[in-house]
């Protein structure tokens, strides 16, 4: 019955049979965002994303503002690098809320801080779409109140995109700030790109089928809420309403801190516009970032590295 469910899952998880869309570029053009998350965690993190923007191939990065002086950080590595574009990493899954704990209860634990990876997908369905809108519109109020430029937004874990029912609030807030958003569909889903180490998967993707894996009952209501068709209908969604995104998210470099990895990853690469997810101060990618052989290979290879400017135009 486990091995059952676990290919059930990893079924709907991963998707073994969907098709890539078409993207919508020059034919044979190929275009690498590559953007550091965490900016704001620590001053650990802080450093390795600015050197794997200064002498690496990070194009952007986005920022935390629940973690410790958000807005003095902002403004100091806006006024010390001003041509790096700073987006918002909205949080529903590490440390504590921008807002009061009484103010969004379903949110938080007894301790008020949000639920970790390891307990949020217990708790996903519990969570107040009203909440999640006050505090991720407080997550933005907060950013903007530093008067660095919104560059893009995307989301900590990819929760908001994982729980479909998430998504609305990010589609709102792409739209209502004019800002462009990260896909909602990880690459990895189509089954397109083979890199040596593995990975390729969110940790938060991996919770999921573990969690359903353990409480099939539980999580058989929220199965179409976070399979592969969900994040594609989202997607759709999105273009409909004019949102800005790549035409693709690259979460194969999670765990994959290798040169040859990443290379791999760049031969890959499909048509259009893609974001690659990086964490410099993770795992050494922050070396790999930095190593002069991936970029010999990006000109090799024909992909021009870009930013969300891309999306804009």
């Amino acid at each position: 019955m486990r091995n059952l469910l676990t290919c059930f899952l990893s079924l709907i998880f991963l998707g073994s049979c969907v098709k890539p869309p078409q993207a919508k570029v020059v034919h044979g053009e190929k275009i690498l965002i590559i953007n550091a998350d965490d900016l704001g965690m620590n001053d650990e993190t802080n450093k390795a994303i600015i050197e794997s923007y200064r002498a690496g191939i990070v194009t952007s990065t986005s920022a935390f503002v629940t973690f410790i002086d958000p807005i003095q950080t902002l403004k100091r590595i806006h006024n010390e690098y001003p041509n790096l574009p700073i987006g918002l990493h909205l949080n529903l899954s590490e440390g504590k809320p921008v807002l009061p704990a009484s103010e969004i209860s379903s949110l938080v634990d007894k301790d008020g801080n949000f639920y970790s990876p390891d307990k949020i997908i217990s708790k996903l369905a519990d969570m107040k779409i009203e909440e999640v809108r006050k505090e991720l519109n407080a997550q933005v109020k907060l950013f903007l109140s530093s008067g660095v430029p919104l560059d893009h937004i995307n989301c900590h874990h990819h929760i908001t995109a994982l729980f479909t029912p998430f998504h609305i609030v990010m589609r709102e807030i792409s739209l209502q700030y004019k800002v462009p958003m990260r896909n909602p569909v990880p690459y990895s889903i189509y089954q397109k790109m083979n890199v040596n180490s593995g990975g390729g998967s969110s940790f938060a993707g991996k919770k999921m089928i573990t969690y359903g894996i353990l409480h099939p009952f539980k999580s058989i209501p929220m199965m179409k809420k976070v399979g592969p068709t969900a994040f594609i209908e989202q997607e759709k969604i999105d273009k409909e309403a004019g949102v800005g995104m790549p035409d693709w998210f690259i979460d194969a470099f999670f765990e994959n801190a290798t040169v040859n990895d990443l290379n791999s990853i760049i031969h890959q690469l499909p048509e259009g516009i893609s974001e690659l997810m990086c964490h410099p101060v993770r795992l050494g990618e922050g070396k790999v970032l930095s190593n002069p052989d991936v970029r010999k290979n990006l000109e090799a290879c024909h992909v021009k590295l870009g930013n969300f400017d891309s999306v804009r135009k």
